[in-house]
């Protein structure tokens, strides 16, 4: 027969048990919550000013080429899936001087302000027109930084074109001229 102490710390044992089942139980509750990343892309420049002259210093040479390369072009770049965007350049204001020619010449982006996929820059210089021309293809999601020299180097460079026959298309101006250049991140090519 079981004595009274017995039957006690089976009591209490099975009340230990139950009571730890009952602490163990657990309730969960939960809510939905919805991401997005908005498909975007934005552009700038950081403002250098650009002024080229032609001029010879040497009797008998032609004018000789200038260029510039103080401006950088930003951007911010997010794409669906494995999509990319170009940064093209055309002329929009303005006319090149006869007898010249300007170019452009973007440089890939290296700094360390940015991140993601920078895209492949052109290998050539485009000669500027009215018509959008690639600098850089190939831009998934990336950004350059916003500091004043992060982001794509532009070097501009106008020389004489074909001195030997349109040399004497060249004529000097008593103000400088002025010209419009007009950079566009293009959408996303998976757009149909």
């Amino acid at each position: 027969m079981m004595n009274k102490f017995q039957i006690a710390y089976i009591l209490i044992l099975i009340s230990v048990l139950f009571s730890e089942r009952i602490v163990a139980q657990r309730y969960t509750a939960g809510d939905q919550i919805t991401l997005g990343v908005q498909d975007f892309c934005l552009i700038d420049t950081n403002h250098a000013p650009v002024a080229l002259t032609l001029s010879a210093s040497v009797a008998g040479t032609p004018v000789a080429s200038v260029s510039n390369s103080d401006m950088y072009v930003k951007i911010s770049s997010v794409v669906p899936g494995n999509t990319n965007r170009k940064i093209t350049a055309r002329l929009s204001g303005g006319t090149i001087p006869a007898g010249t020619r300007l170019t452009l010449l973007a440089a890939l982006s290296v700094n360390l302000n940015g991140g993601g996929r920078r895209g492949i820059v052109v290998a050539t210089p485009i000669i500027l027109n009215a018509t959008d021309q690639d600098l850089v293809t190939g831009v998934g999601s990336y950004y350059t930084g916003t500091g004043y020299t992060d982001g794509y180097r532009l070097t501009y460079t106008w020389a004489p074109y074909l001195p030997a026959t349109n040399y004497q298309l060249i004529q000097s101006t008593t103000t400088p001229k002025v010209i419009t250049i007009v950079l566009t991140i293009t959408a996303h090519d998976g757009n149909n």
